[in-house]
């Protein structure tokens, strides 16, 4: 199978964000899929390169950084596990965080503009592993 390669065009990104200050990691998910899309060069391993080239057409480069494009024309900034786990804290437990559930984690990290893999997984694990929110959760919330 003969790789085409070159970046295609992202969409609107969700505007300047002080989150986006993130400093890009070197070896993280998204090397496989800027060497792809830039050179058109494919992992070695056969299940490795099918999965990048199936999934390099939702992704797009912009100013150095990969995007994936969601299908609403938005763009969403990849990070490394590590940034979306350091985001996801703060967003759950930070200075205006509520300690909420893994799902709205999740859509606060993509509505922030930032996606990577994992999301869900590291979300749920966060939730599952706050001490606070395992000791409010055996409280009955409703009035009597």
């Amino acid at each position: 199978m003969t790789p085409t390669s070159g970046a295609l065009a992202c969409g609107q990104t969700f505007g300047a964000r002080p989150l986006l200050a993130l400093k890009p990691q070197e070896g993280c998910w998204t090397e496989e899929f800027k060497t792809y899309l830039l050179r058109g060069t494919l992992p070695e391993k056969e299940e490795d390169a099918e999965r990048v080239a199936r999934h390099a057409t939702t992704h797009c480069i912009r100013d150095g950084e990969l995007y994936r494009r969601r299908p609403n024309d938005v763009s969403l900034r990849c990070i490394s596990k590590e940034q979306g786990c350091e985001l996801l804290a703060d967003i759950h437990s930070g200075d205006c965080g509520h300690h909420s559930s893994s799902r709205a984690l999740v859509g606060k990290a993509f509505h922030s503009g930032f996606n990577w893999p994992t999301t869900l997984n590291d979300a749920t694990e966060l939730v599952r592993s706050c001490e606070a929110c395992q000791f409010h959760a055996k409280q009955i919330h409703q009035p009597a």
